[in-house]
């Protein structure tokens, strides 16, 4: 058998072999099986990933530990406030912010800023959540979340875009940092923004929970997870990447305890050394107590440390190798269904 060409000659030149909804998609993604596929070819569970954001709204309660209920600051006062603007597809990632004054910003999707597309994918729901069980691929597909949540968080998006971008400045900085289509003007965002107004699309009952905060904070979503699940190695998104950098982590704490025990240890040498003190039985049963926590209590401390960075190492291995085997496995029975040599 011998091999095909990857492309076509017409693939750099032909302007007219793309449906409408292709051409307001991006050019791949990524199935539940880790399977790059084209978005065109199963909308409904795109949008799903593209737009739901069932991690925060599983801890909507707990949110105002993380940010304030209030829309979020245009982006010119986020660079005001020197925090860096990042442009991140990671919907559950919209309007997060690090310690490190990194804000991670969802750019727009292209196809909400599509009419016909609102009306055919984000409006019509078939299925018997909405009252009709006229059985099609969105109501027979119980993986597919119903359209009425999609077309809340939608709204929701479209919400933090109206007010992120107030001012004309704001519109530069979003066309700089790749938040929205370079064919969107200053003239256009102004009639688009006051038609989301007056229309009542950023009413907060049409657009979903998520929307009524802000800019969190990653450090107290993470506080908020661990505390939910009873385990630190939870967090709704690590900050390290390596098993040196989860040691690092718990490094700074622990230095900045060991600097504050010794200045302890130091003045109760100084007490000790007193004639008042140095007398005093329960000083110094106290200064013996700390003397031995001083000793033992860093020690410990780093030991826990490894144990954790040792756990979540191999938890790490087992996982990637999981995944490994299920994922040549199906990569097998592809390779079998297309008699790939």
């Amino acid at each position: 058998m011998s091999p095909a060409l990857p492309f076509s000659k017409e693939t750099f030149t032909s302007t007219h072999d793309l449906d409408p909804a292709s051409r307001l998609l991006p050019a791949s993604s990524q199935t539940s099986q880790h399977l790059l596929i084209r978005p065109a070819d199963d909308i409904p569970n795109f949008l799903k990933k593209d737009l739901c954001i069932d991690r925060l709204n599983h801890i909507h309660q707990y949110l105002w530990l993380a940010g304030r209920p209030m829309p979020p600051k245009p982006l010119n006062y986020q660079l005001a406030t020197s925090r860096q603007i990042v442009a991140d597809q990671r919907i559950d990632m919209h309007l997060v912010w690090e310690s490190s004054q990194r804000l991670h910003v969802k750019p727009l999707p292209r196809y909400l800023l599509d009419v016909d597309f609102w009306v055919e994918h984000l409006m019509t729901c078939e299925g018997p959540c909405c009252g009709n069980d006229q059985g099609n691929h969105v109501a027979s597909d119980p993986t597919t979340k119903c359209t009425k949540d999609i077309y809340k968080c939608a709204h929701g998006l479209l919400y933090s875009y109206v007010s992120l971008v107030r001012f004309e400045c704001d519109l530069a900085i979003a066309h700089d940092h790749h938040l929205l289509p370079k064919d969107i003007t200053w003239e256009k965002w102004l009639r688009l923004t006051h038609e989301l107004l007056d229309s009542g699309a950023t009413n907060l009952a049409n657009i979903n929970p998520r929307y009524l905060y802000g800019e969190l904070r990653l450090s107290e979503l993470n506080f908020i997870y661990s505390f939910i699940y009873r385990s630190p190695l939870r967090a709704y998104q690590l900050t390290y990447q390596t098993s040196g950098e989860l040691f690092l982590d718990y490094l700074g704490p622990l230095t900045a305890a060991t600097i504050y025990i010794a200045l302890v240890l130091t003045a109760m040498q100084v007490g000790l050394a007193t004639s008042h003190l140095g007398a005093n039985e329960s000083f110094q049963n106290a200064s013996w107590g700390f003397t031995i926590f001083a000793i033992l209590g860093p020690l410990i401390m780093v030991l826990l440390a490894g144990v954790i960075g040792m756990f979540q190492s191999c938890t790490n291995l087992l996982v990637t190798k999981r995944l490994a085997q299920r994922q040549f496995a199906l990569y097998e029975k592809q390779r079998i269904q297309n008699q790939v040599p």
